[in-house]
């Protein structure tokens, strides 16, 4: 008999945010290859201010009268933002795999610690715990009090590799193409973006090769770090953002991408990228030390990197562009396939099940 799984999340893409939750999207239809039936109680997001309110209200209304005893399993994303399911989950005796995906444990206010101390209590021995990452499963066990040998690793809803998959193999052209897929903030390491900028012509120098900037126009018009890229002589590329499903047509215009964000619990732009056979440069931190394996799917700078560490790691890809595989990489360990036969796997599996 085929196992019924409800998911559940406070995202999912909606027409008026597409770009909402795709991760949970990826994971039911992930879930759906492995031949398993899903349902899905989620907050498809309407607008901002008074139509945000209302969503909740309605998604917190289904939490708590969703029939949860008629499913197998109970697959809860962001358990710590789901407070109506704390008063719920101790008299269930199906299943339950909570999937930790980012900031829910990242916060150390008095709230969030409160909240914290809450959700522990509901948990049972038999609960699956997964991480998009070892790094942040090590974040799941500290604040959780969970055996580091009980979470699962496994990407949200991995990567569509027939979606985000390269166009041609890429070769030394007239061009050096060079983006940045991330948002204009310091946090994504946009400061860092600048610095590249200011010295690009002097790197056009040393690679005689005519370099272009592409980035995404993510949130406000004025933002102050365009305004700064404008101020030097560099060729700029500017898209609008794109859904998530698209974001292919950016990577497969560009031939190195750079990834230069603090912390990232696992980096889906980093595999996305790679999908489309784009090499990564990211820093030395968090998942991106799992992700990128040296001279094969990307190279690493320091956490605090200078312009110059960052110059000679695109240096190094653009002279051996053809030794990277960063398409194979994710093919083998990172697509949906791989993420479906994880599923069917555990699921499946009488001992945990």
């Amino acid at each position: 008999m085929t196992k019924k799984i409800i998911l559940i999340n406070n995202a999912y893409p909606s027409p008026q945010m597409p770009n909402s939750g795709t991760y949970a999207e990826s994971i039911k239809l992930a879930l759906e290859s492995g031949g398993f039936h899903v349902d899905t109680v989620v907050l498809r997001p309407s607008g901002s201010g008074l139509k945000k309110i209302k969503d909740y209200i309605t998604f917190y209304s289904r939490l708590l009268l969703a029939p949860l005893k008629q499913y197998d399993v109970l697959y809860i994303n962001h358990y710590t933002f789901l407070l109506p399911l704390f008063i719920r989950i101790p008299f269930q005796k199906n299943k339950i795999i909570y999937h930790w995906h980012g900031e829910e444990l990242i916060h150390n206010t008095w709230l969030f610690k409160f909240i914290r101390s809450l959700m522990k209590k509901t948990f049972k021995s038999t609960d699956i715990h997964i991480s998009p990452s070892h790094y942040y499963g090590s974040i799941i066990a500290k604040q959780l009090k969970i055996d580091p040998k009980k979470i699962l690793i496994s990407p949200s809803g991995g990567v569509d590799t027939d979606l985000f998959s390269p166009i041609y193999h890429k070769q030394k052209g007239e061009v050096l193409h060079i983006g940045f897929p991330s948002s204009l903030t310091e946090h994504k390491g946009v400061d860092y973006l600048l610095k590249l900028i200011q010295d690009i012509p002097k790197l056009q120098l040393q690679l005689k090769k005519e370099i272009y900037i592409h980035y995404i126009n993510y949130g406000d018009k004025e933002n102050k770090w365009k305004k700064l890229f404008y101020k030097n002589p560099v060729n700029l590329v500017e898209y609008e953002p794109y859904k998530k499903n698209e974001m292919y047509k950016f990577y497969r215009n560009i031939d190195i991408c750079l990834m230069f964000s603090k912390r990232e619990s696992l980096g889906l732009v980093v595999l996305e990228a790679m999908a489309c056979n784009v090499p990564v440069i990211a820093r030395n931190t968090t998942s991106m030390t799992e992700l990128i394996l040296p001279g094969i799917n990307g190279e690493l700078i320091p956490f605090l990197p200078n312009i110059k560490e960052i110059e000679d790691k695109i240096i190094m890809i653009y002279q051996h562009i053809n030794q990277y595989t960063p398409a194979k990489f994710v093919c083998e360990n990172y697509s949906k396939n791989i993420v479906s036969s994880f599923y069917k796997r555990l699921l499946t599996n009488k001992e945990i099940i």
